[in-house]
């Protein structure tokens, strides 16, 4: 990887991720002139939207073993997000004594690469029958699954965008992030935002959402809006001026064109 994508960075036309931080991460790591990335937002799918119907949410929570409330998290199990920490939290959250009933923690996502410290951390916590994990959900179920959350938290330490975060947002799920990477733009103020390196931090968000009723109502309409900010027409059109930029540049220099292609 270090060999083909510096490679591959450094002969493109041009290049498109997904955030301001990935850019300047881009340019940082592959020395590259500031023109020649852009930055274009992702979305949650129109899909990810509140779900109210009691019904609903039930059949969901039914569906994958979950009775009253709960915190969730969603990803794939693997080092980068984090969720060993967020056990050790959690954990430390159930002995705080502060919350009355304490929700479980769901834990959503197929496992992926270096899983076994995640599924060991949950083994060896003292809460371990406080933790579900459910697996891989389909996209037709999450909205409800979002929906039906106290909060979302999502303690990872490196996303380029961090889709789920948008997709709980979308939902009108409290979201908690980390204060790294691209959450800070990507989030705004709309979610509240712990250090994801201090197990403290992250038991201290969960513990100021779950018992301040007025600060997740808060949390829900400014994630609302904040999601709303974000579609896919939008990232459709901005690719689209970035190839008609392209492909006008390389019009104008003929030239260039054959020696991008040549390296491809």
């Amino acid at each position: 990887m270090r060999l083909t994508i510096r490679r591959s960075a450094q002969t493109a036309a041009h290049i498109i991720t997904d955030s301001d931080y990935s850019r300047n991460d881009i340019l940082a790591t592959y020395k590259l002139t500031a023109d020649r990335v852009t930055a274009i937002p992702l979305a949650a799918s129109s899909l990810y939207a509140p779900v109210v119907d009691p019904e609903e949410l039930d059949c969901v929570r039914r569906k994958y073993g979950i009775t009253g409330d709960y915190i969730l998290t969603v990803g794939s199990i693997q080092p980068r997000k984090n969720m060993p920490r967020l056990i050790r939290a959690y954990s430390d959250l159930c002995r705080h004594g502060s919350v009355e009933t304490l929700p479980k923690l769901v834990v959503a996502g197929k496992r992926a690469w270096l899983y076994e410290e995640t599924l060991a951390t949950a083994e060896n916590s003292a809460v371990r029958d406080q933790i579900i994990f459910v697996g891989y959900v389909p996209d037709q179920d999450l909205p409800a699954l979002y929906s039906a959350a106290r909060c979302f938290v999502y303690p990872s330490y490196f996303e380029g965008f961090g889709i789920p975060a948008l997709e709980a947002m979308s939902c009108g799920t409290p979201t908690i992030t980390t204060d790294r990477t691209c959450f800070p733009e990507i989030i705004g103020d709309a979610g509240l935002m712990v250090d994801a390196f201090n197990e403290e931090s992250i038991m201290r968000g969960m513990l100021t959402v779950l018992s301040d009723e007025r600060l997740r109502a808060e949390l829900r309409e400014k994630g609302l809006q904040r999601a709303s900010l974000y579609n896919w027409k939008q990232t459709a059109r901005k690719t689209l001026e970035v190839y008609e930029m392209v492909h006008s540049r390389f019009q104008q220099s003929p030239g260039r064109a054959r020696s991008a292609q040549g390296s491809r």
